[in-house]
């Protein structure tokens, strides 16, 4: 983002299409706060591939750790950008800036708890800031925002294997792929890996559902909204089953009539249809990789 030129709902508009588009049904207030998060977020992904400075001493692992530090001080303009968005609790950006710090470098998760944790660290996290934007940071509350950022993430690492793998990066677990599998390998050929693509998006589905239980604890008008933004999401991951291991090559995305058909259904239906009703329990098991993270179910 130039901070001259383009503002962070410019940002949004031109890179978060699933989100922006999600975003015209928030209220006013909480939908600010919400484009600035995302410009946050957006930003400190640039800051991971690029560091955080222009200055050639430090890399940007140790940049981006530093920041984590002093995200209520730093001058900063991603971390001026960030105490714009008026959140109370600093804990959930701390956990994503130093997921990133860790992100930074080649890298291969090796187990599933390895991935659910990665997956916590740059989007759980960021659900439990939007639930605080929109007045639901209960524990319960809290636990379900997990369980909807780290389903968008598995479908992000599902969707972009070959683009990851082109930057050193292979986020589907070792115990997953094939032996031997490398970060060169998948990008010259990512079919070998949707075995595992297909049980990353199956994992997801038990996220979503919990992450879509919990809409509950929303506010009646922020529902909705969140709740496109997850079947949208969840839909790039149906359209890549669909698509098979040649959608790998490619990045997979959700026509825009088809995003107009989710919008329209999640807006016309009645709250007794929408999933979100019940009072059933969090699952505990959804957060046993998870244990000692901030805002996760934790088990006795």
């Amino acid at each position: 983002m130039n901070p001259g030129t383009e503002t962070p709902a410019d940002l949004l508009a031109r890179c978060g299409r699933s989100f922006h588009l999600a975003a015209r049904f928030l209220p006013a207030a909480a939908r600010d706060r919400a484009v600035r998060l995302y410009a946050f977020c957006r930003l400190l992904d640039d800051l991971a591939d690029d560091g955080v400075t222009t200055s050639t001493e430090g890399d940007p692992a140790q940049q981006l750790t530093s920041l984590a530090d002093t995200l209520a001080t730093s001058p900063l303009p991603v971390a001026a950008l960030y105490r714009s968005v008026g959140l109370r609790h600093d804990d959930a950006a701390q956990a994503l800036v130093r997921a990133l710090a860790a992100d930074t470098h080649a890298l291969h998760l090796q187990t599933e708890a390895e991935l659910l944790r990665y997956g916590y660290g740059v989007a759980g996290t960021v659900g439990l800031m939007m639930a605080e934007i929109m007045g639901a940071d209960s524990a319960d509350a809290q636990a379900h925002a997990i369980d909807l950022g780290v389903a968008m993430q598995l479908v992000n690492i599902s969707r972009d294997v070959c683009e990851d793998a082109h930057r050193g990066r292979i986020y589907l677990p070792a115990a997953w792929l094939p032996a031997k599998t490398s970060a060169a390998g998948l990008a010259r050929d990512p079919s070998s890996a949707w075995p595992a693509v297909l049980r990353a998006l199956e994992l997801a589905e038990a996220y979503f559902e919990s992450g879509f239980r919990g809409l509950r604890y929303l506010p009646a008008s922020c529902r909705r909204a969140i709740w496109i933004a997850g079947r949208v999401y969840r839909e790039i991951g149906q359209e890549l089953r669909r698509r098979g291991h040649a959608g790998l090559a490619a990045r997979t995305v959700v026509p825009k009539w088809r995003k107009a058909m989710i919008a329209t259904g999640c807006l016309l239906r009645r709250e007794s249809q929408c999933g979100w009703q019940g009072d059933e329990l969090h699952r505990a098991e959804l957060h046993l990789a998870l244990q000692g993270c901030w805002g996760a179910h934790q088990t006795p």
